[in-house]
């Protein structure tokens, strides 16, 4: 929706729910959000045989297999150890951000008017704890927040259920000040924390973008 006068106070940034965020947000770049790094790890390279219990039992590889096997000792030539000869292979894994999080971004060109940009917060169907993304600027900052499969743009009324997408003039957005602020409720209380700080929008939005964020861990 295009971006419009607020018509009801504003919830102090320092309080929300009578829950305090006390936490600053951590600087975080466009890059981050899909990250990866090389892992490798211990998988079969040849399909499952039975070995003998002292061959799984010599190797920490297959301690597991051995434990949970018909052996009663390395020395047992009744019982067998199934398993498969392991080698080490390359994983490609996404990198968290600072906090433990995954977030996916989709950017779609040419959805909203040219003079402003959307922006959309989803989350995937495991998370349901608070989730909140502010743009923050000169002018008002505008919010879209979920919970339980809810969600709502800047104030929790039944004239914003449902609604997971807000917008405010690409002038502003493109501003080098304007940065999009994530928060999240965090801890045994659900104390609602900022916890991400994104900058230089201008890198990879411009006027009639939608930008999408989507939680996928928390």
């Amino acid at each position: 929706m295009v971006p419009a006068e607020p018509t009801q106070p504003e919830p102090s940034r320092e309080e929300v729910d009578g829950r305090v965020s006390a936490m600053a947000a951590t600087g975080i770049a466009w890059a981050d959000f899909s990250a990866t790094q090389v892992k490798y790890v211990f998988s079969c390279a040849t399909s499952v045989y039975a070995h003998s219990c002292a061959f799984c039992a010599a190797d920490g590889l297959y301690s597991s297999e051995y434990f949970t096997s018909g052996c009663t000792s390395p020395g047992d030539i009744t019982n067998r150890c199934f398993t498969c000869d392991k080698a080490l292979f390359p994983v490609t894994e996404r990198v968290e951000l600072p906090d433990g999080d995954l977030i996916d971004v989709t950017i779609d060109h040419g959805i909203a008017a040219s003079n402003v940009v959307e922006f959309r917060l989803q989350s995937a169907s495991g998370i349901s704890r608070w989730k909140q993304v502010t743009i923050l600027s000169s002018s008002q900052p505008w919010k879209v927040w979920n919970e339980s499969g809810s969600s709502w743009c800047n104030w929790p009324s039944p004239s914003t259920a449902n609604c997971d997408t807000n917008s405010e003039w690409s002038s502003i957005v493109l501003d080098p000040s304007t940065r999009f602020l994530f928060s999240k409720s965090k801890g045994l209380f659900g104390t609602h924390t900022d916890v991400y700080e994104l900058s230089n929008l201008s890198a990879r939005l411009t006027g009639g973008d939608r930008v999408t964020f989507r939680w996928v861990k928390d």
